[in-house]
């Protein structure tokens, strides 16, 4: 399923009157970086959201780094910025998609399937020469309304209760070292949910393009032994840090028809908030 547009795709519908764009760029640890980007150079007529402000809710207790937002007031956000019902949405970031897939995942969330990321990203945008500005777009607000599809998600104790669950098989999409407890850079805790096999979020990239999508052939071989797993009637359920970093995988598995994964929002950072789950390391 094509969720994946190039840069060219865009450029012909860039001004087709129900189509918006959507700058996701953001810097973990910088957080202002993505919005300083944005007001100087964008691509003409796309509108900012930020990861932290937008399209995460405030850190609490648990919930993880970037807790889901509260869907009424995504959906106000949305509206507030033009986004409707009917509008045709297009995403891009500069870091590989991976904070696109994140504004992608929570439109389908809402029931909004008309969403896109665009490829490569916005440096290869403008090194082809094509638009940029740095003018403040017009945002003509519209109503947005939404409908969770709750079965795209799942919470801490549902991952819990599934830990010795044959049937279900969970993927950790950091870095292997992360994953294997060699070092944690970000969260209180290294190492990974028990029983969690790993599949880095980044090699769903060509190695030969920067920041583009490998082609279905080439995911459906990297994502191999996921796709079998769903195929041999498992439940796929993908986590990564705070819930951002696994949507390209599920991006990923979406585009080769695997519509039913599901993804622990809360992820690690949440998993480790609770006193006593437990916490494995090395290889599965």
């Amino acid at each position: 399923m094509n969720s994946i547009v190039s840069k060219q795709w865009l450029l012909a519908r860039m001004y087709e009157p129900d189509l918006i764009i959507v700058d996701c760029r953001f810097q973990l640890g910088s957080p202002k970086a993505g919005q300083d980007a944005f007001k100087a150079s964008h691509i003409p007529g796309a509108i900012y959201l930020d990861l932290e402000e937008d399209l995460s809710a405030p850190i609490g207790e648990h919930g993880g780094r970037h807790p889901l937002p509260d869907p009424q007031t995504l959906a106000q956000r949305l509206g507030q910025v033009g986004i409707s019902n009917s509008s045709r949405i297009v995403v891009y970031d500069d870091q590989g998609g991976m904070y696109a897939s994140r504004l992608w995942w929570l439109l389908r969330w809402l029931g909004h399937d008309n969403v896109y990321v665009m490829d490569e990203g916005f440096t290869s945008w403008k090194e082809a020469g094509y638009p940029v500005t740095d003018a403040n777009p017009v945002q003509v607000p519209s109503t947005f309304q939404y409908s969770v599809c709750k079965d795209m998600v799942v919470d801490m104790q549902t991952v819990r209760l599934n830990l010795d669950n044959p049937s279900i098989l969970l993927v950790d999409s950091r870095e292997p070292a992360r994953y294997q407890g060699l070092q944690e850079p970000i969260d209180a805790k290294a190492g990974h949910i028990p029983g969690a096999i790993n599949s880095l979020w980044k090699n769903v990239l060509n190695d030969q393009v920067t920041n583009a999508w490998k082609n279905i052939e080439q995911l459906r071989e990297q994502l191999a032994p996921i796709s079998e797993a769903i195929d041999s009637g498992k439940e796929v359920i993908v986590y990564c840090g705070s819930g951002v970093s696994a949507c390209p995988n599920v991006l990923a598995l979406y585009r080769l028809g695997y519509e039913q994964v599901k993804l622990y929002s809360g992820s690690w950072s949440d998993w480790i908030s609770y006193e006593g789950n437990p916490v494995a390391t090395g290889e599965e």
